[in-house]
């Protein structure tokens, strides 16, 4: 089989109910003086409020930056940094969605190398790591809180930017997922699949991986609709925020590939929900890994969607069979296409020139360049 190495992911610690035990993690991790870093609207909707009270519960000073937004950019980081060393803060617990997670890690970053801006720590891995720092989502989608990677939007440049930071521990509760609406329910569930197909589809593969992402797919496929038309399905919330976890895990092992830099660079173009940017994106993985990929890998995602390969001993062909699974589970999930959101296959192609930049893309199979990226986004525009 070769030789792999794979990642150990941070502690986690699961289950409904898991959050109220985040004070005591909270204090065997060292914290005193706690920085909860989260989003307005999850205090005002009485999301982050539950963390808070079980923090301050538990007897540990409490103080809330509730400044984060979407893409995690990069003066909201600066920002908060700054937040840190005004209040001598010396522990960090995030509540959010991806952005907030990360943007939590690239706070932890410049505190860690006692910096000022996180533009100075892209692609960097962590020299020290003195902030500790416990993760709990309120969506089932990035897998951010076990990844030590963040994605960061530089608000100069308006490029997606991955520095390292890895959580201390992560609580996943589905609790804090149940006020999550359907449409965002829908599109940070896609991006979990595409976390788990890209992990399998791409030229990096590990067997550790595999076993994430497969299971991860099974997960999604079954429970993602229940979640999405019964928000306060108690089974269906815990079955997405252990598929989200999987993913994370699975591209924690491998990587992502094409389909992220699609979301990573028209998203932050158009600053288009990176979920809904996955989603549209995946179709096109499974095309572009027809051509120029491992059949193998097609076959392990054909399996853990329930389609027996062996039927389809055409690649391209079997590829159009798993595509058109992912096309209806869109249509049920009523996700908007590309060209429904108001985008030409124009805007699209704006984003080529920075596929390069991406983290993702040198995990793509093959070579590609801009006549393959160029291919891809068009067959992603037309697809759905």
């Amino acid at each position: 089989m070769g030789v792999y190495m794979w990642n150990t992911f941070c502690p986690t610690l699961f289950g409904t109910g898991a959050l109220k035990e985040v004070g005591n993690k909270a204090k065997e991790l060292g914290m005193n003086r706690i920085m909860v870093c989260t989003e307005q609207a999850l205090c005002e909707f009485g999301v982050a409020t539950q963390v808070i009270d079980v923090l301050k519960e538990t007897g540990l000073d409490v103080f809330v930056f509730d400044k984060c937004k979407a893409d995690a950019p990069s003066n909201i980081c600066d920002e908060g940094a700054a937040y840190v060393r005004e209040h001598a803060i010396d522990g960090i617990v995030a509540v959010g969605g991806g952005s907030t997670l990360d943007t939590a890690k690239a706070i932890g970053i410049i505190i860690s190398q006692n910096g000022l801006t996180i533009r100075d720590y892209y692609g960097i891995g962590e020299a020290e790591h003195k902030m500790k720092l416990i993760t709990l989502s309120t969506t089932s989608g990035t897998g951010s809180e076990i990844s030590q990677w963040a994605v960061i939007g530089d608000v100069e440049t308006g490029a997606k930017e991955m520095p390292v930071y890895k959580p201390d521990m992560a609580i996943v509760d589905p609790v804090l997922t149940y006020s999550l609406p359907a449409g965002p329910t829908a599109a940070t569930g896609m991006d979990v699949l595409a976390h788990c197909v890209e992990a399998i589809a791409n030229k990096n593969y590990n067997p550790y991986g595999y076993i994430f992402g497969k299971e991860g797919i099974r997960l999604t496929l079954k429970w993602l609709p229940i979640a999405v038309n019964e928000p306060q399905n108690a089974e269906a919330r815990e079955n997405m925020s252990l598929a989200a976890n999987l993913g994370g895990m699975a591209i924690s092992a491998c990587g992502c590939q094409i389909g992220h830099s699609f979301s990573q660079t028209f998203g932050a173009q158009n600053h288009i929900p990176h979920g809904l940017g996955c989603a549209w994106g995946l179709p096109g993985v499974i095309q572009y890994t027809a051509q120029y990929g491992e059949r193998k890998n097609l076959e392990a995602v054909a399996d853990a969607m329930d389609i027996a390969s062996a039927a389809y001993p055409d690649t391209m062909q079997l590829a159009q069979v798993l595509i058109a699974r992912m096309v209806d589970l869109m249509k049920e999930l009523k996700i908007k296409s590309i060209r429904d959101s108001g985008f030409s296959l124009e805007d699209c192609m704006l984003a080529a020139d920075r596929f390069a930049h991406d983290g993702a893309f040198g995990n793509s199979p093959g070579a590609p360049g801009m006549k393959e990226i160029r291919d891809y986004i068009e067959y992603t525009y037309t697809v759905y």
